[in-house]
């Protein structure tokens, strides 16, 4: 990514007034336009202990659910590109023991939150030692459909959780081992985005003041080893943007490193249901509610995740923001970053101005 600059004097005001009033311990941001990185900034520490070292370009962040649109959905966009029938087949391809109520759900229907399952359960309060994968499967199997696969929108983990052991039966790599493997590495991304980070934990902005660096914040995907479908991914900004940047290069170009008809597809509204904003993975900006405000276009796509993170990406004006938090360290109940986070995108698209978007 080029850098170039950009004098965002009232966004960076509001990222210093956001950390004077405890929002946050660390902070980070990054805005992309036409390619080119014109504004990235660093804010506070990675705890509040005194000596605790300042957020710099190679801090980590838990990612939460951006953990869907940096892994999970990278993934099945790599497949699916190779072998396009793959989203539509139905999960009988790969558990021949799921029940018939499900027998017809696939990898599409999961990717857009249409496939009736619920949105989330605490399986972290019973999840075995041994094989918690194949038990969360079958707890996830067994739960009562809100309704028929592909007549209805409901955001569910589960259906991340299922979309990641699906890859891992075709592909026989966990989730982990096949994003650093055909995608992470591939883009020279495999220290700024990793599940496990066990040996960087220097490198973490705390998520709770209480837990080790490095343990996801995420219970479902705590008990679940730290690798899941719909959490578990620690990341940059640097590695969340430059992801971003590859999506916008495959929306725009055939000579990117994801296939451009595909991620066309992803990034379209999977219209399941007129209630539903979701396309195969990604969000987009048909609500009046989002998080990337209003000066984002409706075909943006982006996601959110609840330690404090989020990415929006504008491809009519090439505009991709990544703004990293650990809101979390100030209390699970503390919900401030839901107002800050449009405030600071329609600050970056107001202070950017014609110069930069057209």
């Amino acid at each position: 990514m080029k850098t170039a600059r950009a004098s965002l004097k009232r966004t960076d005001a509001l990222f210093l007034e956001a950390l004077d009033r405890r929002m946050f311990t660390a902070a980070a941001v990054i805005v992309l336009s036409h390619g080119d990185t014109v504004h990235q900034a660093y804010y506070g520490t990675l705890t509040e202990v005194s000596g605790s070292p300042p957020v710099n370009e190679s801090t980590l962040f838990d990612l939460a659910s951006l953990t869907k649109v940096m892994a999970t959905t990278p993934s099945w966009l790599f497949l699916s590109a190779k072998h396009p029938e793959i989203l539509d087949a139905p999960l009988t391809r790969w558990f021949p023991d799921v029940p018939s109520d499900k027998a017809k759900i696939t990898p599409r229907l999961l990717l857009a939150h249409s496939s009736g399952l619920p949105a989330w359960r605490p399986y972290y309060l019973m999840t075995p030692e041994r094989d918690p994968q194949t038990f969360v499967r079958g707890k996830i199997f067994n739960e009562r459909l809100i309704y028929e696969p592909g007549r209805g929108f409901t955001y569910s983990d589960l259906g991340f959780m299922l979309l990641s052991f699906v890859i891992q039966v075709e592909t026989s790599f966990s989730l982990d081992q096949f994003t650093r493997k055909f995608i992470f590495e591939a883009l020279g991304l495999d220290n700024d985005l990793m599940f496990k980070p066990n040996e960087v934990v220097d490198r973490i902005a705390l998520t709770r003041p209480d837990d080790a660096a490095g343990l996801v914040n995420d219970l479902n995907a705590r008990s679940l080893g730290g690798v899941s479908g719909h959490a578990g991914l620690f990341g940059t900004a640097r590695g969340v943007t430059e992801m971003a940047r590859q999506v916008l290069l495959g929306l725009r170009s055939k000579e990117a490193f994801f296939d451009n008809s595909t991620v066309c597809e992803f990034c379209a509204p999977a219209g399941y249901h007129p209630d539903s904003s979701r396309g195969l993975g990604f969000d987009t900006n048909l609500v009046n509610s989002s998080s990337c405000g209003d000066k984002f276009r409706p075909e943006s796509v982006g996601h959110t995740g609840f330690t404090g993170t989020s990415l929006w990406i504008d491809p009519e004006k090439e505009l991709v923001v990544t703004l990293l938090t650990n809101r979390i360290y100030m209390g699970e109940s503390d919900f401030r970053i839901k107002d800050f986070r449009p405030l600071v995108h329609n600050t970056i698209v107001e202070e950017l101005g014609r110069s930069l978007i057209t």
